[in-house]
């Protein structure tokens, strides 16, 4: 009986070793797992630093290139690398509110309030891309050529024509005698060169062609003035520098008057900005334009007050009415400034010089409330 029950106990007890057993096995792959973990862990954030380390070199890396190309472009003589900052859109100004649908782009019913669009002519001859070739200048000599091995008894037919275009190109130089005159009181008095030299010793033909040559061919000063000495010209560097930068007061003259007949033509203009390098330094470059003219400006600024100054060049006054003060009451100016300009009603500023000072003396030195005066005095002119 007692073996029996020993036998019968032993197999009772026997399940539940197993299920220790397992436990322990358990306990011990959890133990492992953990340490793979902690392993793993520490794995990521050795990488993580090596990640930021190795960022912190390429920024370190990073700037010693842009240092070592601003030497190189100091040494070198270059411009500095352009510093140009892009525009920026302007603040959503639409009151709608987030949960209102979206407005349709078109409707099924054309808006009779609405301008048509305004069409455009097709290029015609007049076109630059449709030019057509130029009609051959007329002979301004005949020169007989005598036929060879012709044979005897051959009979004299007369000439044929066979016209030939050339082109002469050759330094020349003309001698201006000056009179000169010794008034009674000591004085020398000398006669002045001719007026289309604009005081250069290079003929009007030459100086047309430099000027046709750098800005129409984008031919450059130092290729120019190879050219020109191989033909013989004597002139240095500094004066062809002078013939294309100075002395072209017409020239400035008659694009302010595209401009002003451009203006006074169209229905209506287009315009763009851009930034553009002028001397060294930033700046940005206006166009206005339509299908009959273009016009360019280039300025330090992109202002309001720049764009209504552009518009009326060449003149630049300040005029204050009524409507420059209703324009600033559309501003929420403030009434103490509109009380001490309502006093120059009527008076016209030739300059924004005379106009800033003027603001100065009465204490009207803040830069946004300076620049919407001036806005608003420009648009009324």
């Amino acid at each position: 009986m007692n073996t029996s029950s020993s036998v019968t106990n032993a197999q009772h007890d026997h399940p539940g070793q197993n299920i220790l057993e397992y436990l322990a096995q358990l306990q011990q792959q959890n133990a492992l797992l953990k340490e793979a973990l902690a392993l793993s862990q520490e794995e990521n954030a050795k990488r993580e630093a090596q990640s930021v380390q190795l960022q912190e070199q390429i920024t370190q890396l990073q700037e010693k290139i842009e240092a070592l190309e601003a030497e190189i472009r100091r040494l070198k003589k270059l411009p500095p690398k352009p510093d140009i900052k892009p525009n920026t859109k302007p603040p959503d100004s639409s009151d709608d509110s987030p949960g209102d649908p979206p407005a349709t782009d078109q409707s099924d019913e054309a808006d009779p309030d609405s301008t048509p669009k305004r069409k455009v002519s097709k290029p015609d001859e007049s076109t630059r891309n449709q030019r057509k070739q130029p009609p051959k200048p007329p002979s301004e000599k005949s020169i007989p050529v005598a036929a060879s091995d012709v044979p005897e008894g051959s009979t004299w037919n007369g000439t044929t024509t066979f016209h030939v275009q050339d082109l002469e190109l050759k330094a020349t130089s003309v001698e201006y005698l000056l009179e000169q005159w010794i008034t009674p009181d000591g004085k020398t008095i000398t006669a002045s060169p001719p007026a289309n030299l604009h005081g250069h010793h290079y003929g009007p033909t030459l100086q047309a062609y430099i000027l046709h040559q750098h800005f129409g061919c984008a031919v450059t000063q130092p290729q120019l003035l190879e050219w020109l000495w191989d033909i013989g010209l004597s002139i240095s560097a500094g004066e062809l520098s002078n013939l294309i930068t100075t002395g072209h007061d017409q020239f400035h003259r008659e694009k302010d008057e595209i401009l002003t007949a451009g203006l006074q033509c169209s229905s209506y203009i287009q315009t763009d900005d851009t930034g553009a390098r002028h001397q060294g330094q930033n700046g940005y470059c206006t166009i206005l334009c339509n299908e009959s003219f273009a016009w360019y400006a280039t300025t330090s600024s992109k202002s309001r007050e720049n764009f209504l100054s552009l518009l009326h060049r060449p003149f630049r006054t300040y005029a204050l009415t009524e409507d420059a003060l209703d324009y600033l009451r559309t501003l929420k100016y403030p009434q103490k400034w509109l009380r001490v300009l309502k006093q120059y009603i009527g008076v016209t500023f030739l300059s924004h010089d005379a106009w800033k000072a003027c603001m100065e003396d009465h204490g009207l030195t803040g830069k946004k409330r300076l620049q919407q005066a001036s806005e608003a005095l420009i648009y009324a002119v």
